[in-house]
């Protein structure tokens, strides 16, 4: 409920129209304690933490998956070579197979030669020696019995040659197949491992990511609410608050509007100008500049924490009650602050004031009416 703010009919029946607006703005405690620029700057601020935290969980993860796609690169080129090792083995063993197959044969054949020669043969060598027609003939029939058992023994000498080196060949390639196979084990316990760790970065990533999502649209409801607000106070004060200006009003304007605050003054540097309340874009210069346009004189009372002792000094009534039009003042901070009531919003007040930020900036701020005490024209 708006109360004390009111000072025409026509603006009763205009506010009646934005209840609506006013009854979204039902704040928390935390809310009444810490104006709205200040929830939404460490909202800011929380979901810009939250994104870097969230990039370098991706970076761990693309770091994780680079990993895999490496291990997974060398199990590839791994198994390739077993596969041409295991075609070698195989080719060797065949090779085996049918030496030992050439090898059965001509020892079958050498023992059928030997047999026929020496066993199943009618005649000895002293009979075939009488029966030659010359002993030139004897010599050629023995020399080629002997050339036919030296052939057959040759090629058995042979096969058994080669099959001792096929099977030192085979044994070698053997051994480097177990230990690929031992290599390729210990790559794949490598890639399930970094499969491991990439899975829970990228649920980290995930929730952090959801962690962001979820401050940037508390950020934007936020500043709808700042926004709702703001069109209510802009109703408020006499019905003659200019409204915020999209950031175009200015320097002293960061989105907030400039509330009609002098193009001079606010566009030049903070404090090269001397405004008859104070330095130009202060907090001081604001509010004489503001008081001054609701038909109060200009005044100049130093720094914002001395105004209560001022204004007591040049008989203005200093209090803890709020009312729209009156100067809201705390002595907080190293130089205190000094703003222009221009709403009550339950036990909240509504101002405007500038340098809130120490940037020369305007805007309207919420606080709790217990925040300030209030110099009444």
């Amino acid at each position: 409920m708006i109360i004390n703010i009111m000072h025409k009919p026509l603006l009763r029946r205009v506010l009646a129209g934005i209840m609506a607006v006013v009854v979204l703005l039902t704040f928390s405690s935390a809310v009444y304690a810490e104006d709205f620029a200040g929830e939404i700057a460490a909202l800011r601020a929380q979901a810009a933490q939250q994104q870097q935290q969230a990039a370098q969980l991706q970076g761990q993860a693309n770091d994780y998956q680079g990993q895999v796609n490496q291990l997974q690169a060398q199990i590839n080129a791994l198994q390739t070579q077993i596969n041409l090792n295991q075609v070698q083995y195989n080719q060797l063993s065949a090779e085996v197979a049918d030496n030992e197959a050439k090898l059965a044969t001509a020892k079958v054949a050498l023992g059928a030669d030997l047999k026929s020669m020496y066993i199943g043969g009618t005649e000895t060598p002293l009979e075939m020696l009488a029966g030659s027609q010359n002993l030139s003939d004897y010599f050629n029939q023995q020399q080629y019995q002997d050339s036919v058992q030296d052939k057959i023994q040759g090629t058995m000498s042979t096969i058994i040659t080669l099959q001792a080196q096929l099977h030192a060949q085979q044994q070698q390639v053997a051994g480097i197949l177990g230990s690929e196979h031992t290599q390729q084990q210990q790559l794949d316990d490598s890639e399930a491992q970094v499969n491991q760790l990439l899975a829970l970065a990228q649920q980290s990533v995930a929730a952090a990511d959801q962690q962001v999502k979820s401050t940037n649209s508390a950020l934007q409801q936020k500043q709808a609410e700042q926004a709702a607000l703001l069109e209510a106070a802009s109703h408020s004060f006499n019905g003659n608050i200019p409204g915020a200006s999209s950031g175009s009003g200015g320097a002293c304007d960061n989105g907030n509007g400039n509330g009609g605050y002098p193009a001079l003054w606010c566009g030049a540097i903070q404090d090269s100008i001397e405004t008859p309340s104070g330095y130009n874009r202060e907090c001081v210069s604001w509010a004489g500049w503001r008081w001054h346009q609701e038909g109060q004189p200009f005044v100049n009372w130093g720094n914002a924490n001395t105004w209560d002792n001022n204004a007591r000094a040049a008989g203005y009534a200093v209090n803890s009650t709020p009312a729209v039009g009156a100067l809201a003042q705390t002595d907080a901070g190293p130089f205190g602050h000094v703003a222009v009531v221009e709403a009550i919003e339950g036990s909240n007040v509504v101002v405007s004031e500038m340098n809130y930020d120490d940037a020369g900036h305007f805007r309207y701020g919420v606080y709790s009416a217990s925040y300030f005490q209030y110099i009444h024209p």
